[in-house]
């Protein structure tokens, strides 16, 4: 998975574990793959289930989030992310409108489609930094979009429900995940209660403000893990934890395997 405000333009990832992430929201486009088990998914207000072959299109700041209900071995997710400043040609349809139809069939997807995930994926992989050339990133994303758009019933962001009160908080705290945060200090930056903050993460989100906080900073990490050489210590204080004995012990909680297992497993494993 991945982290709310990371520093990189574009994220891709071969993901095989299962998924259980609350609703959130980011700034970019995100495409999702179900190469291999079943992925639901919360885009918008609706709700979708993604099948073998299907593909999904998060457009920036719709509220979505991820339920895997296949197992370990039977899941594989190829997950992109792409800020919008990398894709000038479609930016203004990007950040003005959104997708009534965000999944496609397995028979809606052009080979281009494929084409452009694998290069990207070549690209991020056997790069010396793992961040492949802006130019290429920005014509193979767009590739691939242009061949996505059509299915996708586009319709105007003024027709979509406005940012109601748990978006902005969603929106907030991705950008300050990394830091002291709590229920007291998001209260304060929105003038309301602590306990209607906990109220909107227990009734609304179905997860603790704590747990919301945990995935994303996790979530941060694995990318800091797959995309530089920092060392683990050193992940955890970029992530917000103090301790790097509760940073292993939350992501093995989520992961089922220490932050060094899990770098190791990842560059031992075939991209595509």
């Amino acid at each position: 998975m991945f982290y709310e405000s990371k520093e990189s333009s574009f994220f891709i990832v071969n993901e095989t574990n299962p998924l259980q992430y609350p609703l959130h929201v980011h700034p970019y486009i995100e495409v999702v793959h179900a190469v291999k088990g079943i992925t639901e998914m919360q885009i918008g207000t609706e709700k979708y289930r993604i099948e073998t072959g299907e593909i999904a299109v998060v457009f920036p700041n719709i509220p979505h989030d991820y339920h895997t209900p296949s197992t370990i071995g039977n899941t594989q997710l190829h997950i992109m992310n792409c800020y919008v400043d990398l894709l000038p040609m479609l930016k203004t349809q990007l950040l003005g409108k959104y997708p009534k139809n965000p999944v496609l069939h397995k028979s809606q997807i052009h080979e281009d489609v494929l084409y452009a995930e694998h290069r990207l994926f070549e690209a991020s992989h056997y790069g010396t930094s793992h961040t492949p050339p802006p130019e290429l990133v920005s014509s193979l994303v767009t590739l691939l979009l242009i061949r996505v758009f059509p299915y996708l019933s586009l319709a105007d962001y003024q027709e979509y429900m406005p940012q109601d009160l748990t978006s902005d908080i969603l929106a907030y705290i991705s950008q300050h995940f990394t830091e002291d945060i709590s229920l007291a200090s998001v209260a304060a930056a929105f003038g309301i209660g602590k306990y209607a903050v906990s109220r909107i993460f227990s009734n609304v989100l179905k997860v603790s403000f704590l747990h919301y906080i945990n995935s994303l900073r996790i979530d941060y990490a694995v990318y800091l893990l797959i995309n530089t050489d920092l060392n683990i210590t050193n992940i955890a204080m970029e992530c917000g934890y103090h301790s790097q004995q509760t940073f292993n012990r939350i992501f093995k909680e989520l992961y089922s395997c220490t932050p060094k297992e899990y770098r190791k497993k990842y560059f031992e494993t075939p991209l595509y």
